[in-house]
């Protein structure tokens, strides 16, 4: 895997899927848990972030715990979109947890 496909990655994908994760308070009001389903399960329009990824990334094996990640995502939208507070506060930090993985494998690229 490239350099460039990192950044893509980082850029496209991993900032934009923890933008909302990252200020997530305890308590989030309508509107941020709102947010936060749209970078997780509507990234862009009709396309949930995980299909982003699963676009941009090339097959590469040190990807597969992202890949991981992102379908544990996927597997709490009902909850999150229902506003369970657990689920809502796992899926946050999985999004952190994207966005650190996949910066951190870029600075090592």
């Amino acid at each position: 895997m490239t350099a460039k496909e990192l950044a893509r990655l980082v850029h496209d994908v991993g900032k934009y899927v923890a933008r909302t994760a990252r200020n997530l308070p305890p308590a989030p009001t309508p509107e941020m848990l709102d947010m936060l389903v749209r970078d997780l399960y509507e990234l862009r329009p009709g396309r949930r972030a995980s299909a982003l990824f699963a676009e941009l990334a090339p097959p590469d094996p040190s990807l597969a715990g992202v890949r991981a990640l992102f379908a544990e995502v996927d597997g709490l939208e009902p909850s999150v979109r229902a506003g369970d507070a657990a689920a809502v506060a796992r899926a946050a930090e999985l999004a952190r947890q994207i966005e650190r993985t996949l910066r951190a494998l870029a600075e090592g690229a």
